[in-house]
């Protein structure tokens, strides 16, 4: 697979994505007795998630186009996403349901309650409570991204740019409609596929414009800017006033907005020259390495905080800081030195040459395969 130009930034935008989560979870773990204001701010870093989403969409659907018609497409692609996924994802699962609960002195759930994890199905397992998932939680959005790959690059291999980009605004038309007809039933919308596609279809959206030999369209930098303005000016207001609230209209609108922002975000750190200071920062050493080990910092994060809240159930908040979020750091280095490199490393045995017919001209932003 030909190698897309890296863009040091999006390293510090992931490390950012997974920061804002661990901040979320570490609020809701072990900020019980924290002022109400501070455990209502904490809800801002559950969108990272929504960060992710348009990360991934935009990586992935350059990935796609820049290969789309070449030999090895398909080969290339699902060889590479299972070596970057599976080997963590099913290690921790062992780790989750038959480590864990020894060391927690629980019991080991049994698999009827383990099958949604396995198969990718969290997200289902999490928005039907009666389905008994035992599942890690935060696996849904794992479900969410691999049901998207699974079915993403069929698209993209088979239609043209033009119906690629009225396919990514059919879905964001309709995904805040079906929420809003589920979440009217009372039905939760927050972890299934077809209500939380915004982010992966504006990341592809970015992909395909940014995709021109022109770098993209000088109206979506103008967009990107006055979104990145305004919207916190309507979503800050949102938090303070309907945090945890399940309105229908609000779970349809919030949605869209949030990933709306960060897809903005993202189209300044890729070529707004105005935005250099914050990409300077971005591109931070230390802020690059928290990118690099994300994933592992994303999948382990949950289980180190019970962990320590167990062992440790009378520390202070500096100190589960110290111990909680250092054991996440720890499971996150070790997983991609002894868990996650030696795979990545086989993804030399999966490649695709370059599309033939891709724009000649095009830019490489910011892909990494």
């Amino acid at each position: 697979m030909t190698q897309l130009n890296r863009v040091a930034s999006l390293d510090g935008v992931r490390a950012l994505a997974a920061l804002l989560v661990m901040g979320f979870h570490f609020i809701g773990q072990f900020g019980g007795h924290s002022p109400a204001w501070v455990r209502q701010a904490s809800v801002v870093g559950q969108t990272g998630v929504d960060l992710f989403f348009v990360l991934s969409g935009y990586l992935i659907t350059r990935i796609l186009l820049d290969t789309a018609g070449a030999k090895g497409y398909y080969r290339a692609f699902y060889g590479r996403r299972v070596l970057r996924i599976f080997p963590l994802y099913f290690v921790f699962l062992v780790i989750y349901f038959f480590v864990l609960p020894g060391v927690l002195g629980r019991e080991t759930p049994d698999f009827m309650t383990q099958v949604w994890s396995w198969f990718f199905l969290e997200n289902v397992g999490q928005t039907f409570p009666s389905l008994g998932s035992l599942g890690p939680a935060h696996y849904w959005s794992l479900a969410v991204e691999e049901h998207f790959y699974l079915v993403w690059p069929f698209i993209v291999a088979s239609v043209t740019r033009r119906s690629l980009l009225r396919i990514v605004v059919a879905v964001l038309v309709l995904s805040p409609i079906l929420r809003f007809v589920v979440a009217s039933q009372g039905q939760s919308v927050f972890f299934l596929t077809p209500t939380r596609l915004d982010g992966l279809s504006l990341g592809a959206g970015l992909a395909i414009l940014l995709a021109q030999p022109t770098g993209g369209p000088g109206w979506l930098l103008r967009l990107a800017r006055a979104l990145f303005l305004v919207l916190p000016c309507l979503l800050l207001p949102l938090f303070v006033m309907y945090s945890g609230s399940h309105g229908a209209l609000l779970q349809a609108c919030k949605l869209s907005l949030i990933p709306l922002f960060y897809a903005a975000f993202v189209v300044l750190c890729l070529i707004d020259e105005k935005m250099a200071p914050i990409r300077r920062l971005l591109e931070l050493r230390w802020l690059r390495w928290v990118g690099s080990i994300s994933f592992g910092l994303y999948v382990f994060h949950p289980a180190c905080y019970t962990v320590i809240a167990d062992v440790f159930p009378m520390g202070t908040t500096l100190q589960y800081i110290v111990l909680a979020v250092g054991l996440s750091f720890l499971c996150a280095w070790a997983s991609f030195r002894f868990i996650e490199s030696p795979f990545l490393s086989l993804k030399r045995y999966f490649t695709a040459s370059a599309n033939p017919r891709r724009e000649t001209g095009a830019q490489n932003i910011g892909v990494v395969s």
